[in-house]
């Protein structure tokens, strides 16, 4: 893979390599595979670099006689495909969908258009207009989406509309992408129990993908429905996947909470009661919550835990706190309840300090990816760096979304949300960073600002533009929105130009 783990994980074989588990490296099988029942793939080559040749052996793709396709396709299974998925299992990308690409035109015209945008921006990181600069991506794109007309199979559509997903996402297209995600979910609801395969494999990715479009969504009318609302709880988990199918389910359901609450934070509802509908949600996710902690945490003391991927398990924990915290917000009208979590915000920051300690002793790899299909690290210490109002445990968080982050997960932006988030914690505290990333100034407030001092939320605009800073300089960034409140309780819109780096 192109980033993660150390150099043992780097290294190893590729059944351990594929799980994201350590690998004993006891040549010509890994014992720890064959320990637990696995059949060993074997070691892979030395690594190489991003950048390929042109000439690849033919009998690779033998259906395949395009140089530029062929290269893409091998592309896609050494670079791109192994590291879509960030820190969640890769097996869907780098094991399902090239098994399909072989045999199904229009999964093979995705994977080669995916690969083609993938590889441009890992070059050109900056690069906009990527389709209309991209001849083979569009040529491809439209051979896939003429091909899915005429496929009857549903759970194969399901799959394609992850590709697809995938594709406006690298396009930075947020409402086609949200379109793909709520068609796809109506499919799911019809085949799901039919179709073992579909479930275990595709349902996952979907559960996750749900999430997305209520961060992006313009209106409630482009929010997808919602899955695992019918969720019970097994009496215990059997593994880390089957814990990461409930969270992600959870998750979900408890950000589609939070946008019902939007009025009653956002708004100055304090004398409106809070529907019996979101009280009985509220309840009804805080049950769910608990309960899946409590099974995570017997599963983690349980052998099953020994051969855990360090970095899906700290993931997964962290959607747990955050949902945690949200689900207990959700109705707020004062900021400063956000304070009565202060030492899960800590625990957050302290648990992933140490997986970027033991992970990614080094700094990050010039052939590490510029973007990830999945919700990886980034997004959820933004959420620390707004909601968290202990200076120093925010900018911890706010350097995590660096260190663990990626340029770009699905629709999220590290640019912006660090330019973002940066900004909030100047605004609240009182100081100004300096070119360091230091405060200029002793902060105004160092411990815990007061609520008047606070942003409520924020907004950004849908492109980046350009403008001339004061030493005439042409800068590129975002117009950005945050959300205050004044004495008399009433919500005004703070409008600066942020300067993305």
């Amino acid at each position: 893979m192109a980033r993660k783990g150390s150099s043992k994980v780097r290294t190893g074989c590729l059944t351990c390599k594929v799980r994201k588990i350590k690998c004993d490296e006891t040549k010509p099988h890994c014992k720890r595979c064959v320990s637990t029942g696995r059949k060993c793939d074997g070691y892979p080559p030395p690594p190489s670099s991003l950048t390929l040749s042109w000439h690849r052996p033919r009998q690779l793709f033998p259906n395949v006689d395009d140089v530029g396709e062929r290269r893409a396709l091998q592309f896609f299974c050494q670079a791109a495909g192994p590291s879509l998925s960030g820190p969640m299992d890769p097996y869907f990308w780098t094991h399902l969908v090239m098994q399909f690409s072989t045999f199904e035109p229009a999964v093979r015209h995705s994977v080669v258009a995916i690969s083609s945008l993938y590889e441009q921006i890992h070059s050109k990181p900056k690069s906009v207009r990527l389709l209309t600069d991209n001849r083979l991506a569009l040529s491809h794109y439209n051979s896939a989406i003429r091909e899915l007309k005429s496929i009857n199979n549903e759970p194969l559509v399901l799959l394609v509309c992850i590709l697809f997903v995938c594709l406006e996402f690298l396009l930075g297209n947020r409402d086609t992408a949200i379109e793909h995600c709520k068609h796809g979910v109506v499919i799911l609801e019809n085949v799901e129990t039919s179709y073992p395969w579909t479930k275990k494999y595709l349902s996952p990715i979907f559960r996750r993908l749900t999430l997305f479009p209520f961060f992006f969504a313009i209106d409630e009318s482009s929010f997808p429905k919602l899955l695992g609302l019918n969720d019970q709880l097994p009496e215990s988990f059997e593994s880390l996947e089957q814990a990461q199918f409930y969270i992600d389910g959870i998750t979900t359901r408890t950000v589609s909470l939070v946008r019902g609450g939007d009025r009653y934070r956002l708004e100055d509802k304090r004398d409106v009661p809070v529907s019996p509908e979101l009280l009985e949600e509220q309840e009804k996710i805080k049950v769910q919550l608990d309960g899946w902690h409590a099974r995570f945490l017997d599963l983690k003391n349980s052998p099953a835990a020994s051969d855990w991927s360090e970095e899906i398990a700290c993931n997964i924990l962290l959607r747990h706190d955050i949902s945690t915290i949200w689900v207990n917000t959700a109705f707020e009208y004062e900021e400063t309840i956000y304070d009565e979590h202060v030492d899960r915000f800590r625990l957050m920051v302290s648990r992933a300090t140490g997986l970027q300690a033991s992970k990614f002793p080094g700094p990050t790899a010039q052939d590490s990816p510029k973007f990830i299909f999945e919700m990886g690290f980034m997004p959820l210490f933004y959420y620390v760096v707004l909601k968290c109002r202990c200076l120093t445990t925010r900018m911890q968080a706010l350097s995590l979304m660096k260190k663990l982050g990626t340029p770009r997960e699905s629709l999220w932006e590290a640019s912006t949300m660090f330019a973002v988030g940066r900004r909030v914690i100047e605004i609240e505290h009182g100081f100004l960073f300096d070119e360091k990333g230091e405060p200029s100034t002793p902060p105004r407030y160092p411990d815990f600002p007061p609520d008047e001092a606070r942003v409520r939320d924020t907004t950004t605009g849908p492109a980046p533009t350009i403008q001339v800073d004061s030493r005439g300089q042409e800068v590129g960034g975002r117009t950005t929105g945050f959300f205050r409140r004044k004495h008399d309780g009433s919500i005004y819109l703070q409008t600066e130009f942020l300067v993305e780096r």
